[in-house]
């Protein structure tokens, strides 16, 4: 029923039933007066049997009214009586004493006793006088009998019945027939306005007939043509403007600028449980490459190790690479110098299979540096600089002091056994208005034996074990109490890439909803744009059925793929979330300021509402409210705030908050 109400009725089914509504009224309006109308013929043609009887049987008998001849004028009445036509043949004498009379009480038993009961036919009685020469001799009464009639009026009854039935169902074939292929145009809008909705933009080459239907298509069609136009349009001018300023030409990777951006969108946020660790790779041995060889032997050892680092930085989740100039990388990576060591170990052993001849100067150089909070982005590359050329005293590690697999496994296993979680949450405000929010961003953090985990090391390792599913779902059973205690606040929880892409996840979570249905409503998924890029196909698929489930999507980290923004035709997505790297400079650079107006652009055009996040100054956050952003979240807004459990008259809350004012109120 509150599907019903929610989705409305369709026309098809309106129609089709009116059709068999009107059918079946005139089936049985049909069925009924032909009935009635033969009830009625029968009744009078008994009435007029009866009087044709009386008077000529009252004819016949008149010559035999005599006390000598009345038996014959009794058998001659019995023999028309014994027709069955007759309930009752009486004759009464001048003294009205009744002569003889013959009674046949008899009911027909072929009609069913229901069908007597609902149509009534009444026997008619008609009499004639009798005379025996000029002297009235006395009354003849005849009765008809009803059940011959009964049996007549029920005959016609089930041919009628069967007739009009059998034209119904051929009027009701012919109509579904002819509105099938009415409808089949219909359809086809239908689906086009549905994929509309899912943000899948799709023209409709079958043209009705119908002229209502013909304009409809047509204007639906300009509609998705005009978007699409507006849209390769867009997203040329940023894919254009991206790799102009934000991409390394050679090797794909973020140049300088967009090294830049990114520290800067990390360095204040780097705290004890969110290290952040630089790792800067140079190549000594390119300049004699090139001098010695080829330019283009010199791209190709350049191109050899950018996608060495791709593949062994692109298995640690929120780890980027950079090309800062042309023998220089750098990557940022949210784990501590420690963790990175095997890393490094397995980028060694990469570039140890690639040495030749031409690497006079050796293959390339590392060093690492932990980055502390707020430090400059020149004092780091500076130490960099100097561990590449001097030599990393950390370069030599054994493998044996390192947490070993096994170790790391042991403690995940104990972690989804017996570990707590703990929340946190930041609200992402909308903007343009005092106190009210889009959602609520839940932070999970897992804690083992009385100690907080790290989570970038825990779910960098949990993917390599095939164990990221595992640890989301005890994340969202563990918050589950949270969203039971505020079913009406708006929530979003970090999803990984190897849920996103696991089929038994999805399953598990269709299933779970529906014993916990708090989470079929309010509920929102956020997804890495990198996760997202590295099967759009399989994640869009996945992303329906999370959405059939109930629970929206927003793409975070929006724009830090450096690729173009293609993939977001046919994503059903409520929100993107603009990467921290194009808010930091906001204010002084008109490039992300363009950047950050296109994305706008772009995904209102498909109904996705646009959200900045890490803001830290009052005028950025105006900027980012006139370029369009629908929601903002960051320091100034507020703060992440922790969930902690508070009594309230006895009864043990998670957390109380008032949503309205985006304050936590203890």
């Amino acid at each position: 029923m509150l599907s019903f109400f929610k989705n409305g009725l369709s026309l098809k089914t309106q129609v089709y039933g009116l059709i068999i509504v009107i059918s079946l009224i005139s089936f049985c309006v049909r069925v009924l007066t032909d009935v009635d109308t033969t009830r009625q013929y029968l009744q009078t043609q008994m009435g007029s049997h009866a009087q044709d009887t009386a008077t000529s049987l009252g004819l016949s008998i008149s010559p035999y009214l005599e006390d000598d001849s009345i038996m014959i004028a009794q058998t001659m009445a019995t023999a028309i009586f014994d027709s069955g036509y007759y309930k009752q043949i009486k004759f009464t004498n001048a003294q009205n004493e009744v002569v003889f009379e013959l009674v046949n009480p008899k009911r027909v038993e072929s009609v069913p006793n229901w069908f007597i009961s609902a149509v009534k036919l009444n026997a008619p009685t008609r009499q004639s006088e009798l005379n025996n020469g000029w002297i009235m001799a006395g009354t003849l009464e005849v009765t008809s009998h009803v059940g011959q009639s009964y049996l007549t009026l029920w005959e016609h009854t089930k041919r009628s019945f069967y007739g009009s039935f059998l034209l119904l169902i051929a009027s009701l074939a012919v109509a579904f027939l002819i509105l099938r292929a009415v409808f089949k145009p219909l359809k086809a809008v239908e689906s086009q306005a549905h994929l509309v909705t899912r943000k899948r933009f799709t023209l409709n080459d079958e043209i009705p007939v119908a002229r209502e239907l013909r304009t409809v298509t047509k204007a639906i069609n300009n509609m998705v043509m005009n978007l699409q136009s507006t849209f390769d349009s867009l997203t040329r001018q940023t894919q254009a403007l991206t790799e102009e300023v934000y991409i390394d030409p050679l090797t794909g990777l973020g140049n300088r600028k967009s090294f830049d951006n990114h520290f800067n969108s990390v360095v204040d946020s780097i705290s004890d449980e969110t290290p952040i660790t630089a790792m800067m790779i140079t190549l000594p041995s390119l300049a004699n490459i090139n001098k010695t060889v080829s330019y283009q032997d010199g791209d190709e050892h350049v191109n050899e190790v950018a996608n060495i680092l791709k593949t062994r930085f692109g298995e640690l989740t929120n780890a980027k690479v950079f090309r800062l100039n042309g023998s220089t990388f750098i990557a940022l990576a949210p784990y501590d110098s420690d963790f990175l060591n095997r890393t490094r170990l397995e980028i060694t052993d990469a570039f140890s299979q690639q040495k030749n001849s031409l690497h006079v100067n050796g293959f390339a150089n590392f060093a690492l540096v932990s980055v502390q909070k707020g430090m400059p982005v020149g004092r780091v590359l500076s130490a960099l600089d100097t561990g590449c050329t001097i030599g990393d005293t950390n370069t030599k590690v054994d493998k044996d002091t390192l947490f070993s697999v096994n170790q790391w496994r042991s403690l995940i296993q104990s972690i989804l056994a017996s570990g707590e979680v703990s929340f946190s949450v930041q609200p992402v405000k909308r903007a343009n208005s005092q106190n009210k929010q889009c959602y609520f961003e839940v932070f999970a953090h897992f804690i083992f034996e009385g100690e907080k985990v790290n989570n970038g090391h825990l779910f960098a390792m949990a993917e390599k074990l095939n164990l990221t599913e595992e640890l989301d779902k005890k994340i969202i059973r563990n918050f589950v109490n949270v969203k039971e205690q505020h079913p009406n606040d708006v929530f979003a929880l970090n999803l990984s890439k190897a849920s996103l892409y696991s089929t038994d996840f999805i399953e598990w979570l269709t299933l779970y909803s529906h014993t916990k249905p708090v989470i079929k409503t309010n509920l929102l998924f956020e997804l890495h744009e990198i996760s997202l890029l590295y099967n759009v196909h399989i994640a869009s698929q996945h992303i329906d059925i999370i959405k059939d489930i109930g629970i929206n999507v927003c793409i975070e980290h929006f724009g830090t793929s450096l690729t173009s923004f293609r993939y977001l035709q046919g994503l059903d997505i409520e929100y993107v979330k603009i990467d921290g790297s194009y808010i930091q400079d906001l204010l002084d650079n008109s490039q992300s300021q363009f950047f950050i107006q296109t994305v706008n652009n772009i995904c209102h055009g498909f109904g996705i509402k646009v959200l900045a996040c890490l803001i830290e100054k009052p005028e950025t956050l105006k900027v980012l409210e006139s370029l369009g952003c629908d929601g903002v979240q960051g320091n100034l807004i507020m703060p992440p705030s922790k969930v902690i459990k508070t009594s309230n008259n006895g009864a043990n809350k998670e957390f109380t908050f008032c949503t309205d004012t985006l304050k936590f109120c203890n």
